[in-house]
Order: structure tokens, then C-alpha cells, then sequence
């Protein structure tokens, strides 16, 4: 029998999501600014001027409570459901988490976690609090794959310590 999850967006689940991303010499703003709406279409910011060459800009961007559903609709499209709920639950520390996510995929319209080395193109971190979070984690990955192979937080199933994948299968 399958179990048919509940369909979480990411609203009105007492999750507070924010993005930070530092915008550098080198980087297009529109490029950025792309990026960030693809995954969340509801981001605001002050509009970003391209500096002319060589330019030395170090532009901190911050987005306040952000929908989480392009996000959370992204992960299940792309089927990275386990990887998503290891790397969001990895800083997990209470009812607080961050991780980070690839600019240049979000650019394409696709979800890339990032670990600890930033990726060329930047990252964008996102910080997640609320209460029962490593719950909400659990559950905005739930599949049906996992009737049969069970997953939680922090399982030995998880990525290793490093961010390496661990390969529990035979």
C-alpha cells in the first residue's frame, strides 16, 4: 500500500526561511537576481547595478521570510528527496538549520547542495528556524522509497561527515 505524504509548500508551517548570498567582484547582478527568483519567485531586494570593470563590490544580499514552495517543489522534481533532507538537516541545532545551494544551478532552474567549498559561481545560504524543524525536515522529504529502505535524521544512511555520499546498498 502506498502512503500518499502530505503535500507541504513550505507556508503557514511556522518555518521562517531567509537567503543570504554575497554578491562579488566578477558576479552579474542580473545573473544573481535570476538565480535567487527561479527558486524563490516571492524574493525581494533592492535592484543590483553591475560596477564597471575592475569593480570591487562586495554586496551583501538578504531575503526575509521567503516560500519555501519553488524550493520544496524543486527537490521533489529533481528526486533528491534523501539527498535534500541530509544536506538541510546537516547544521541542524535545534530548531535551527543553514545549508547552501548552488548559484549557478539555481540560475538553470535546478538544486545543487553545497558543501563547505564554494562552488564556482557562489552559493546562496539559506537559514531555516522554527519549532518541531527537524521534523518539518523529515517530512517535506518524505517519499515512498522509504516504506521500504526508512530514513531519518542522522541515520546511518546519511552523507558522511565530510559531505561525501555513504553507500548503504549491496
Amino acid at each position: 500500500m502506498d502512503i500518499k505524504p502530505l503535500a507541504y509548500n513550505g507556508r503557514d508551517e511556522g518555518i521562517v526561511a531567509t537567503l543570504t548570498t554575497i554578491l562579488k567582484p566578477g558576479d552579474d547582478g542580473s545573473k544573481i537576481s535570476e538565480a535567487v527568483i527561479n527558486l524563490f519567485p516571492e524574493a525581494t531586494f533592492d535592484p543590483i547595478e553591475n560596477d564597471s570593470f575592475p569593480s570591487k563590490q562586495n554586496i551583501r544580499i538578504e531575503c526575509l521570510n521567503l516560500s519555501l514552495e519553488t524550493f520544496l517543489s524543486q527537490i521533489r522534481q529533481q528526486a533528491i528527496l534523501d539527498t535534500a533532507m541530509d544536506a538541510m538537516a546537516k547544521k541542524l541545532d535545534g530548531n535551527t538549520t543553514v545549508f547552501s545551494i548552488s548559484r549557478l544551478a539555481a540560475f538553470a532552474n535546478k538544486i545543487a547542495f553545497t558543501y563547505e567549498e564554494i562552488p564556482l559561481g557562489g552559493c546562496i545560504t539559506i537559514h531555516l528556524e522554527g519549532p518541531g524543524l527537524g521534523d518539518w525536515i523529515e517530512a517535506v522529504t518524505w517519499h515512498n522509497g522509504r516504506q521500504e529502505v526508512p530514513r531519518q535524521l542522522n541515520d546511518d544512511l546519511a552523507m558522511l561527515q565530510d559531505g561525501e555520499a555513504s553507500t548503504w546498498h549491496q
